[in-house]
């Protein structure tokens, strides 16, 4: 057994919570088989702990005629376990408990009472090197009986160590190698094999046996797996096998490997609904698309008209934002969901296809938005300026006829000049001021039509995605191995 110190009741029981918010938060958007099946699981897990803290279940699976009941019996020495050669011969699972109370675990697994035995109601009660062991016999995985296989699947998520009794003529069966060994590789650490019924073959060959057992455990990826080969009816090689479960009964806390293992398998099943990441809402490919949109709605053209404006001696705006067209806003969210649904299963697009709105819903949003934004008024300074200019020199001109305030010649020149300095200056300045209004003008309206389809845009486009993105980001991160 594996001797992992970070393996404990608190672990095991946060594991199984933020499974469960996974699988919650995924919803809908997760395989319901797989979620169904997960969520029976991990009840199973917690009922493992609450009912078997302390207690170590070892069980015996195997198809029919392997010898497994006749094991169940030589490992206890006592004959219990249903024995025989009629198809199938393992109706119900039977228990062995070696002086512990096992009464609620047995319950939860599924062991009828008159299937359950004390080992100490019949030996010398006391100390024993398999003290709280519990070791079940399984029915025959491969039983005509459907719900006799059901019960093996059933209970084997709730056992900490797996004994595999395979026979010497049947070894290499598909069935239990694709259906079971190599679909419990999680669990390896926790995995026994006995080749039983050594005493059918040569001797000779038992060896060339077991390291054929072996090679096969390779390839479902079980390697490094016990394989042990015994003899039921003689007993021959049943002393390793106890020293393994002696070893396994001294980690008490086998049950929280088993659970361990159990939640990984179960964490793999549903991270396969999930992806590796999400895509960014509001980076650079979100600030293309609303500059692309700018660009459509006519905002840069508007723009330019206001400051074409602050040049002329006309305040009026030629040009008006529009609407950006139906084909320009079906691109645009065809291109945005392309982005977000980058790397997600298939349902996680779906859900993104339902969440964004259609196309002429943001189109009308968009519209609204732009056209909602105020053009601002470009100053006219420029042609009050010319006109101021035009006053004052011709005040200057009339007082300079009229000799005032000196009829003398120079000062009639210098009156005069002073009105066309002055006048021009007021053009000047007139002019310089309209320039800065149009700017100032662009700028503004810049900003806030850019700002209307960022609204619009976040609201269309990034909270929808973000509602579902951020649920596949809560549930991915709890099924992070």
């Amino acid at each position: 057994m594996p001797d992992n110190q970070d393996v404990n009741v608190s672990s095991i029981l946060e594991r199984i919570s933020e499974l469960d918010e996974a699988i919650s938060v995924g919803g809908d958007y997760l395989d319901p088989y797989v979620a169904a099946r997960a969520q029976k699981e991990l009840h199973v897990a917690r009922e493992r702990l609450n009912a078997g803290m302390g207690l170590t279940v070892a069980a015996l699976a195997g198809g029919t005629g392997s010898g497994k009941s006749t094991l169940f019996n030589a490992l206890t020495g006592l004959d219990f376990a249903q024995t025989g050669d009629i198809r199938p011969t393992t109706h119900d699972p039977s228990a062995c408990v070696w002086n512990a109370d096992a009464g609620s675990l047995l319950d939860m697994i599924g062991v009828p009472r008159d299937r359950r035995i004390a080992y100490e109601s019949i030996l010398t009660a006391g100390d024993h090197d398999l003290d709280s062991l519990v070791l079940v016999d399984l029915p025959d995985h491969d039983s005509v009986d459907m719900a006799h296989s059901a019960a093996v699947g059933r209970i084997l998520p709730k056992v900490d160590v797996l004994i595999w009794v395979l026979d010497p003529q049947k070894y290499a069966d598909h069935l239990i190698h694709e259906s079971y060994l190599a679909a419990m590789r999680q669990r390896k650490e926790q995995m026994i094999v006995v080749l039983n019924q050594t005493d059918a073959v040569p001797s000779h060959s038992v060896d060339d046996l077991v390291n054929d057992v072996e090679l096969l455990l390779e390839r479902d990826g079980l390697a490094g797996v016990p394989v042990f080969a015994t003899s039921a009816k003689t007993n021959e090689g049943l002393a390793p096998l106890k020293d393994h479960l002696h070893h396994a009964v001294q980690h008490t806390e086998a049950a929280l490997y088993t659970a361990s293992a159990e939640l990984e398998s179960i964490r793999e099943r549903v991270a396969a609904g999930v992806g590796s990441e999400e895509a960014d809402v509001q980076g650079e490919f979100f600030n293309d698309l609303n500059d692309q949109l700018v660009v459509a709605s006519g905002i840069p053209a508007v723009e330019a008209s206001l400051r074409q404006a602050g040049t002329n001696t006309s305040s009026t705006v030629i040009t008006k934002p529009e609407q950006p067209s139906a084909a320009t806003i079906v691109a645009a969210r065809d291109a945005w969901l392309a982005h977000v649904k980058s790397g997600l299963p298939t349902p996680w697009k779906n859900a993104l296809d339902s969440a964004v709105p259609e196309s002429e819903v943001i189109r009308r949003n968009l519209g609204s938005k732009i056209r909602g934004v105020a053009i601002p008024k470009v100053s006219r300074a420029k042609m009050w300026g010319l006109l101021a200019g035009l006053v004052v020199f011709a005040a200057c001109v009339a007082l300079a006829v009229l000799g005032i305030p000196s009829d003398t010649t120079s000062v009639r020149l210098a009156v005069a000049g002073a009105g066309l300095i002055v006048g021009f200056a007021c053009f000047i300045g007139g002019r310089h001021s309209q320039r800065k209004s149009g700017e100032r003008c662009a700028q503004e309206f810049g900003k806030a039509a850019r700002s209307a389809v960022f609204s619009a845009t976040t609201e269309q486009l990034v909270n929808p995605s973000r509602t579902v993105l951020d649920r596949h980001r809560t549930a991915r991160q709890a099924l992070q191995a």
